[in-house]
């Protein structure tokens, strides 16, 4: 039974690995140049779906690591808890990459900031100071500042794009920003220029603070790295030894294996969620309580569609 699992899946890893060659070699169907809005609607959730598909290789690749060491050792808590270290450990780790992605985009937002008001000095409107500053944008706030400018070409209303803009930041302090803007795109008043810069240097003193901050919640985050590589290194080498893992092989034997690791388990994800980042709540979003909510989108032909629910 076993020669024979193995047999399958290693006759499904060979197809799927001739599937994506030939993907790879021939190409796809998908049309070339996509117009402006073609670009706009694949950009947006993106970031999403290419969660998911990490997300959903992780699960196969455990899935299959994990029946194949079922299969050699013969201990299936084993084979489910080596397919939960490899989703799993992704998931204890992400902390101080996201992070620091999140300090990234706000210093950027900082410079692009500072940008914008120096291009609004030389006399430039709203609307062509924000076209103008998608030239030279951090990389880090790149695509959030091209979807912004897409949006104003293909018709949006500056209100309505910044918003979006902002929605793509998610964050309170970029929140401050747009506010800013928005508002001056419905009063074309005289110092936004100032208050661009006022607020320049306020996100890069938040970008100081965030970095203090993180840096005290390195240590915690230091901990759970460490304890999980030496716990499944100690596994890793234990699973070599046929003697190490013969008193788990038996009913009760898996049976204290299940309990043990769902206490290692708990209490690593209970250290990774003192580590995380708990965002302060954004005030630039739509309340769900108010009477009108209008939504922009951009329509196939470049014409703007606003729809109104009361």
């Amino acid at each position: 039974m076993r020669t024979l699992l193995l047999w399958v899946i290693a006759g499904l890893a060979l197809s799927a690995g001739l599937v994506g060659l030939v993907a790879g070699i021939v190409g796809t169907t998908q049309p070339k140049g996509p117009s402006l809005v073609a670009r706009l609607r694949a950009r947006t959730g993106q970031a999403d779906q290419d969660a998911r598909m990490r997300r959903r290789n992780r699960l196969v690749a455990g899935a299959v690591a994990g029946a194949l060491l079922w299969l050699v050792t013969g201990v299936f808590v084993a084979g489910v808890l080596l397919m939960l270290a490899i989703v799993g450990v992704p998931w204890l780790l992400a902390p101080t990459k996201g992070a620091a992605t999140r300090i990234g985009k706000l210093e950027a937002l900082g410079d692009w900031t500072q940008r914008l008001s120096n291009v609004l000095r030389l006399g430039r409107g709203l609307d062509e100071a924000l076209k103008v500053s998608r030239k030279g944008a951090p990389d880090a706030i790149a695509a959030e500042v091209s979807d912004l400018v897409d949006r104003l070409q293909v018709g949006w209303r500056s209100a309505d794009a910044l918003r979006e803009f902002g929605n793509a930041l998610d964050d309170v302090t970029a929140d401050k920003v747009v506010a800013a803007l928005i508002l001056s795109a419905s009063d074309r008043g005289p110092g936004l220029a100032q208050a661009l810069d006022d607020l320049a240097e306020s996100v890069h003193e938040e970008v100081a603070k965030r970095r203090a901050i993180e840096a005290d919640r390195a240590k915690p985050r230091t901990t759970v790295r460490w304890m999980t590589i030496i716990t499944l290194g100690l596994v890793g080498v234990g699973m070599l030894v046929p003697g190490y893992t013969a008193p788990y092989g038996s009913l009760l034997g898996q049976l204290v294996l299940a309990l043990l690791s769902a206490g290692f388990i708990g209490g690593l994800a209970w250290m990774r969620q003192l580590a995380d980042h708990k965002p302060v709540p954004r005030f630039l979003i739509a309340d769900p309580g108010s009477r009108v909510t209008v939504q922009s989108a951009a329509a196939g032909d470049g014409s703007v569609v606003f729809e109104e629910a009361l």
